[in-house]
């Protein structure tokens, strides 16, 4: 199979023997390597930056009422009560699709990324995959009771001997590829992002009322 070849005059070897304007060739020219669909795949998703998802978090990350002056922002919860997770924006580098073509070695390919799963780990040992997930509207949940996110979220049952949890989100990406008469896919690394949340325990205290 044959390929369009092109030299540029100012960086070739033999300036007489270049062409400019394009040839058709059915072997490559000396010094020229021609690639198989997969690897010239292969080189395209090299050149792909992929990023891990910002967490979307309820609760936020905030300086509570309560804090001495000059504390921080951080998440803090409760046991029992609903966290609420979410992709906090995504684009094509951190969900997808991620879509590229290229000629490598005469090949021409063209690569699209995408998230597969998206897994998270609360840090007590729960894991959930989910989507994209339901930001948490905090004007609309305004002094209701509080509820499970309709998609992705868990409760904690314990508090951590540290005071905190890290809560982790890995997104599994894989690459769809077709190009010079095949296709295939490339499993890709995972990338992970962390947030950590201190829980809390609410006690209650039980009194007597004897009247009188």
């Amino acid at each position: 199979m044959g390929a369009w070849y092109t030299c540029n005059l100012y960086q070739c070897n033999n300036p007489r023997g270049c062409y400019t304007m394009g040839q058709w060739l059915l072997a490559p020219p000396p010094g020229v390597s021609r690639y198989t669909p997969a690897q010239a795949a292969g080189m395209l998703v090299r050149t792909f930056t992929l990023e891990p998802i910002t967490i979307g978090m309820a609760p936020e990350s905030k300086v509570h009422s309560d804090d001495p002056i000059g504390t921080a922002a951080y998440r803090r919860t409760w046991v029992g009560i609903p966290v609420w997770l979410w992709v906090d924006g995504t684009s094509e580098s951190t969900w997808g699709p991620l879509s590229r073509t290229a000629t490598y070695g005469g090949v021409t390919v063209t690569a699209t990324a995408n998230v597969r799963s998206l897994t998270w780990s609360s840090g007590d040992g729960q894991t959930i995959n989910c989507g994209v997930g339901t930001p948490f509207n905090a004007a609309a949940m305004a002094n209701q009771l509080a509820v499970d996110s309709p998609t992705c979220g868990f409760r904690y049952q314990r508090t951590s001997g540290s005071g905190s949890f890290t809560v982790s989100a890995s997104t599994t990406w894989v690459v769809e590829w077709t190009g010079g008469g095949e296709s295939g896919t490339i499993a890709m690394p995972s990338t992970t992002t962390t947030a950590q949340v201190r829980v809390g325990e609410l006690q209650s205290v039980n009194t007597a009322n004897y009247g009188g």
